[in-house]
């Protein structure tokens, strides 16, 4: 179960990854998301569904090295899912306050290092494994899950951020990575100090996994909704353009083409309609209609999927 969940995960940030690298290459505030989508499928192929774990857990020198990265870009993935949805229309990768994920992977590194100094040959399941002797590992295991529930909140706090269309997917992935790293938390403890449990132990794999089933449909939603908006930003604004060389409105009125597209609209917007005051020129009914439509696209709810 567990595996087809994660390949299913891996085959949904694929291709957010393909789809969208020709709008991440066009427009800046676009390739926040398509790197969310880009590091959350590189840390899922970590997993060893696709390639054998031991082959790139060798890379690294065979000692689940791996899972280090795996964790880090776990967390850095839901990090810039986050912004993708969140971020001012302005954002940039290199503009976003990279400070979070960058302290809790350096968390993640120091705990690592410095409470598994041994850590035996690759397995994908070997926190679980060492737990059982190694107080250090079920150090790292509640340090690793406590980071991701905590940026698995800051999603799910994000989610009124999100379009309504795509709010209740983020949503549910965020209450089952919160819920999955919860239950781990408890069951590496059981583990530890106590009994382990079966139904405690199985818990977290449907839980988390069907989360970030759940975060990718999120994902794959808002990048169809964000390529939406755009079309037709892009379609309003020819048709303003038309309109402003109708009316004798030159383009300089417009801000420069490197700008915003919704600023561009917007700028347009008032040129002609100054322009139309100033020649005491009506516009006709046609034309105002265009007008009511572009201040209905730029009125609408920006958050969650930037045009």
């Amino acid at each position: 179960m567990s595996v087809i969940l994660i390949d299913a995960a891996l085959v949904g940030l694929l291709f957010v990854v393909v789809v969208r690298a020709h709008a991440a290459w066009r427009y800046p505030r676009a390739r926040i998301a398509w790197l969310a989508a880009l590091t959350g499928a590189i840390a899922l192929l970590t997993q060893g569904t696709v390639i054998p774990l031991p082959v790139l857990d060798g890379l690294l020198g065979g000692t689940n090295v791996l899972k280090l990265v795996q964790n880090i870009l776990t967390v850095v993935s839901m990090w810039l899912g986050i912004q993708a949805g969140s971020a001012p229309v302005s954002a940039r990768i290199h503009t976003l306050r990279w400070r979070f994920p960058l302290v809790l992977g350096a968390i993640f590194a120091g705990v690592f290092f410095v409470a598994m100094p041994e850590r035996g040959p690759s397995s994908f399941r070997f926190i679980e494994q060492a737990v059982f002797t190694s107080t250090g590992a079920w150090l790292y295991g509640v340090v690793h899950m406590a980071g991701v529930a905590l940026v698995g909140v800051l999603l799910c706090l994000s989610v009124r951020e999100a379009l309504p269309s795509v709010r209740p997917f983020f949503r549910i992935g965020a209450v089952g990575i919160v819920l999955g790293c919860v239950s781990e938390i408890v069951d590496l403890t059981l583990m530890r100090f106590f009994e382990p449990n079966g139904v405690v132990s199985a818990l977290f794999d449907p839980l988390f996994y069907l989360g970030v089933v759940a975060f990718v449909v999120g994902i794959i939603l808002a990048s169809r909704a964000a390529s939406a908006i755009r079309r037709r930003g892009e379609s309003l604004l020819r048709q303003l353009g038309d309109l402003a060389r109708q009316r004798g409105v030159h383009r300089l009125a417009a801000l420069p083409r490197e700008a915003p597209l919704d600023s561009r609209l917007h700028a347009l917007r008032v040129a002609v309609e100054d322009a139309a005051i100033a020649t005491s020129a009506p516009l006709s009914v046609e034309q105002r209609a265009l007008l009511d439509a572009v201040d209905a696209h730029l009125t609408r709810s920006t958050t969650g999927a930037r045009a």
